[in-house]
């Protein structure tokens, strides 16, 4: 895809998405395109700080970890999906480790443009505070999904959280995350992602492409995840 065309995903899917047209417009012209071969490190847990970016084209890994304890994978990041506003705003190390799961394009807005916008937006600090609640709401979800509910009830809202910009949208997405790493990332034992998986893939819910890929609505499966939870199924 050309430069044009991977910032109309940014103008389509996330944060930026709902912003003023004006807005995205100036934001666009200040980031930078670069591409990351798989395995590739964007940035370390701990690492000094720096600008925002927004994934354009392909997945990255989202890499968590408190105190001493080694990362674990917490997300999957797909395009639209924007990260780096924290230390852009305090200064602080980064939060997260990003790391390339398929070969990516991503684009950066540097800490010096980021200040460049303050005059001409003066909302500008509160427009990433906003960034900053979709963050926090995909952490409430990543910890409610880990600590409340069966193997069932877990999948299904991991699922759901790992749609990030595509969660409102009524259209078949992928994953590209393998049994395993879908169950780690919902709290659940090694063996116990399985039979909740092949009870969503029965009832038409998901569809195991590959090994690697799992193809799902994420409107179809808030809404089963809301009437199992209101039937008091789960």
């Amino acid at each position: 895809m050309t430069e044009h065309d991977l910032q109309g995903i940014f103008h389509r899917r996330g944060w930026l998405a709902s912003q003023p047209e004006e807005f995205r417009k100036a934001w666009l012209d200040l980031a930078e395109f670069s591409e990351l071969s798989a395995g590739e490190l964007l940035f370390s847990l701990g690492g000094p700080p720096g600008g925002i970016y927004g994934v354009a084209e392909g997945y990255a890994d989202v890499l968590i970890a408190s105190g001493y304890i080694t990362p674990a994978l917490a997300h999957i990041a797909r395009p639209g999906w924007w990260v780096g506003e924290a230390t852009a705003l305090t200064g602080s190390p980064r939060r997260v480790e990003i790391r390339a799961r398929t070969d990516l394009k991503v684009c950066c807005v540097s800490l010096q443009g980021i200040e460049s916008l303050e005059a001409r937006f003066p909302r500008l600090w509160r427009t990433l505070a906003q960034l900053t609640v979709l963050h926090l709401d995909n952490a409430l979800m990543y910890a409610s999904a880990v600590t409340k509910g069966d193997a069932r009830t877990k999948i299904l809202s991991t699922l759901i959280r790992l749609a990030g910009p595509e969660m409102t949208n009524d259209a078949v997405i992928s994953v590209p995350c393998t049994q395993q790493e879908l169950g780690e990332m919902a709290g659940l034992h090694r063996n116990s992602a399985g039979p909740a998986l092949r009870s969503l893939e029965r009832e038409g819910l998901i569809s195991r492409v590959t090994y690697s890929q799992i193809d799902y609505n994420p409107v179809r499966l808030a809404h089963a995840s809301e009437r199992e939870l209101s039937s008091g199924a789960r």
